[in-house]
């Protein structure tokens, strides 16, 4: 979870080894629009923008494009963030609570922008362009890997990102915003140039496909530098393709020494890993058990905390609320890595209905003693 940033060379080299990079992928990245169902997906959308201009149904045209577009987009960039190569299937993964914020945040950003151009002109409004500009991709980034609006709008979190990733990401969202803005020019122009419904079902594709080309750079970015980001992918449609990445080589030497009684040397070889950088789940529960196997409780709270920040920061809700359970049994005064990783777990245990789980978690981040002993539901 906290690696050492001077590595960030070998987790570029490891990224190009599971799948190359976007400036070295550029015919695929170009394609990558009219694969499989985005094809069809802009082929639609773009069909439905063509009767904007008709009364009354342009409305709900337009209102429904509003919402599909940034949620493909989003879908886009999560599926593209996980290593997947081929295009989502449309509507099955990212939420619209995500969508609603985005949207939102876009809104706030306009407001804030209208109001330095009307009350401070001169450099602040070009100054909050180019903010905006920097962590508009952020954002959509952190919002579509775990629909975590805090951590999205938090400028801590973009300094975090945008010191472990570094100049890459300046490239990518330099090449993002170019591609977006000739590509939006030219979609404008065919617009006023061709028949008044073909123009705009010619221009929506057009405006559609560099979109959906910028959602997958930033996707392939994150799935790049996962490592230096503490996410793990849930892997590329064809795992096989991963089988020598650093976490199946590490599982291989694990399970040898295991295999061999070397248990003392396993978990320290775990335990050097994990304090470098995330890990799969199966190393996770491997080092588990084998602390549990020696009965030390310290290190499992302390794994404990490093692990629910990983799940939390992945989406993982089903897991935290399991790990934090556990963690609450050996320890009811058990605190998490960071603060903000308790309104999320508390939020998915009130939807599941464990409310002595809410109970408990609450009394722990409030630091006073539980109403009954353990959390279990």
């Amino acid at each position: 979870m906290n690696p050492d940033w001077r590595t960030r060379g070998q987790l570029h080299d490891r990224g190009i080894a599971d799948q190359p990079p976007y400036w070295r992928d550029a015919g695929h990245v170009i394609r990558y629009p009219w694969l499989g169902s985005n094809g069809m997906v802009i082929g639609v959308l773009s069909m439905i923008a063509s009767v904007q201009i008709v009364p009354v149904i342009g409305a709900f045209a337009s209102l429904f494009l509003l919402l599909a577009v940034p949620k493909h987009a989003l879908e886009v960039l999560r599926d593209s963030a996980h290593g997947h190569r081929e295009p989502p299937r449309f509507g099955l993964d990212v939420g619209d609570s995500a969508v609603f914020a985005f949207l939102a945040l876009l809104l706030a950003f306009a407001v804030v922008h209208l109001a330095l151009t009307i009350f401070a002109p001169g450099p602040w409004p070009a100054a909050w362009r180019l903010l905006m500009a920097t962590v508009l991709p952020l954002i959509a980034m952190s919002l579509a890997i775990d629909e975590h609006i805090s951590r999205a709008i938090n400028p801590v979190y973009w300094a975090e990102v945008l010191a472990r990733v570094g100049l890459p990401y300046l490239g990518a969202i330099a090449l993002v915003w170019l591609g977006l803005g000739f590509g939006l020019q030219g979609a404008a122009w065919l617009d006023r140039v061709l028949p008044p419904f073909f123009g705009a079902m010619v221009s929506t594709a057009i405006a559609l496909w560099v979109l959906f080309m910028a959602a997958h750079v930033c996707g392939r970015l994150v799935f790049q530098y996962r490592d230096a980001l503490g996410f793990t992918p849930s892997g590329p449609e064809e795992p096989e393709k991963l089988r020598f990445s650093r976490d199946h080589r590490l599982e291989d030497h694990i399970t040898a020494m295991l295999r061999d009684g070397k248990t003392a040397e396993a978990r320290k070889a775990l335990e050097e890993e994990l304090r470098e950088r995330a890990v799969s789940t199966p190393l996770h529960r491997q080092y588990r058990q084998l602390v549990r196997d020696a009965r030390d409780t310290p290190a499992l709270l302390a794994h404990g905390r490093q692990w629910l920040h990983q799940k939390i920061v992945e989406g993982d809700a089903r897991g935290a609320l399991s790990l934090v359970q556990e963690c609450l049994d050996l320890d009811p005064s058990f605190k998490p890595l960071e603060a903000a990783d308790w309104p999320p777990v508390i939020a998915a245990a009130e939807r599941a209905g464990l409310q002595r789980l809410v109970e408990a978690a609450r009394s722990a981040q409030l630091g006073r003693p539980p109403a009954q002993s353990g959390a279990s539901s």
